[in-house]
């Protein structure tokens, strides 16, 4: 007798739901998972469930990091920690009471904390930053994920950017102090955010609208000379990116979602055209324009190959 196709179906959503359920650890794409009694005794996983669910699971992923799990009556209560990818230095760690997520932290290599992050309420949070060496580096409070109000220091512990209420600069160093970035926070969200050189000097200007970049970004050399402006709009390119060598424009290509799609125009110093490229979702498709003699000098692509023309009508026709 045939089984039911209703029936499998049934069995892969209870089964989902089990998963999601029961103890994490089980629904992870694990290579091997130990259970331990809370008195340190190591245990079947049928024994630690007949047990009362108390003590850890520990689990080691295919991505080389193992994860602990603490448990009281089958509820996450203590430490759940979470190793470097094939280390035994804890790269995070959560902190629950009674399945109730009181902080999260986060550590460098060397085990010095990086962040912590305590929920304050359903809401509300704060976040507490810290460089490598010890020296505090930010303390922010978040209101249903908008930035409300933060204070960021350098490695010589100075405040050098304030945000108040949900408004003002955010400046972002990385654990050794490095500016990596200057954010324009305006009601709780980044509307800008100015990236930099390790010299000090602007390496792209990118404006956001409700967290998706939105409207023209620019890139910069080291030497402050553009390099691209791009037009954006939810998160992908979109529309004409101009592109510049040595501070002159070299060439104006379309995106469409992402991808490049339609006619790149490439420009001599002088500004008179000397290439023209065909472009669909983001391959060359169609002729190739080289212009510099009495006449173009024409290439074929098929789907980004280069075929002659000949055959670019056969494959067209088929």
């Amino acid at each position: 007798m045939k089984t039911p196709r209703s029936f499998y179906f049934l069995s892969l959503l209870l089964g989902l739901t089990a998963c999601q359920t029961s103890c994490p650890p089980s629904c992870e794409d694990v290579v091997c998972e130990k259970y331990v009694h809370r008195y340190g005794v190591a245990l079947e996983p049928d024994d630690w469930s007949a047990r009362g669910q108390c003590g850890q699971i520990v689990a080691m992923r295919k991505d080389g990091v193992e994860v602990a799990r603490s448990y009281d009556a089958g509820v996450l209560h203590g430490d759940c920690t979470y190793t470097f990818p094939y280390r035994d230095k804890i790269q995070r760690k959560e902190v629950f009471d009674q399945g109730n997520l009181k902080e999260e932290w986060t550590f460098y290599s060397s085990g010095i904390p990086q962040q912590q992050v305590i929920p304050e309420s359903d809401t509300r949070k704060r976040l507490i930053g810290w460089y490598e060496s010890g020296v505090p580096r930010c303390q922010e409070v978040y209101e249903n994920d908008r930035l409300v109000s933060g204070e960021y220091s350098n490695t010589s512990n100075q405040v050098e950017s304030r945000v108040c209420e949900g408004t003002g600069l955010r400046t972002r160093r990385d654990g050794q102090g490095v500016l990596e970035s200057v954010d324009t926070i305006e009601q709780g969200q980044m509307v800008l955010r100015t990236t930099y050189h390790p010299n000090g000097t602007p390496a792209s200007l990118t404006p956001y609208t409700r967290g998706s970049i939105e409207g023209l970004r620019r890139t910069f050399c080291v030497g402050g000379e553009p390099v691209t402006v791009e037009e954006w709009r939810g998160n992908k390119q979109h529309g004409n990116t101009v592109v510049f060598e040595y501070g002159e424009k070299l060439a104006d290509v379309p995106y469409v979602n992402g991808r490049k799609e339609g006619i790149e125009r490439r420009y001599r110093s002088d500004q008179s055209l000397v290439q023209e490229v065909n472009w669909e979702y983001g391959q060359k498709h169609g002729p190739c324009y080289t212009y510099g003699g009495e006449k173009p000098k024409v290439d074929w692509y098929f789907k980004d190959r280069l075929v002659n023309k000949a055959t670019y009508d056969m494959l067209m026709n088929q």
